[in-house]
């Protein structure tokens, strides 16, 4: 787990704007749960969450976190038991055996 510790100094969010039943403005962060308040106009929906933001940030600490995935496509689960074989006379006897066998002898055992 990474935590990484910045001084940034702006931060981007997302302001949902939306009409209500009443006529005010309701404006919400996407970014931030029960973050919205309701105002009559537009402009001042957009300063009250700006307000409400800036009030509610200046009393947390925000840390980038990332996660670091695996990455399915390059991760082969047989790669455990390459070479596993390696040295064993008994294997390398039998895998002899196998390959010395006829072809029309293992294709019997299909039908």
């Amino acid at each position: 787990m990474n935590i990484v510790s910045s001084s940034t100094v702006a931060l981007n969010l997302h302001v949902f704007l939306e009409p209500t039943e009443t006529g005010q403005i309701m404006a919400s962060i996407a970014e931030l749960a029960n973050c919205q308040v309701e105002a009559n106009t537009r402009a001042e929906a957009l300063v009250a969450i700006q307000e409400l933001v800036s009030d509610r940030l200046s009393k947390v600490e925000v840390l980038p976190l990332e996660i670091p995935l695996k990455d399915p496509e390059r991760e082969n689960p047989w790669t455990e038991f390459v070479g596993m074989f390696q040295g064993d006379a008994e294997f390398a006897e039998m895998a002899a055996q196998w390959q010395a066998e006829p072809a029309e002898q293992n294709t019997d055992d299909l039908t």
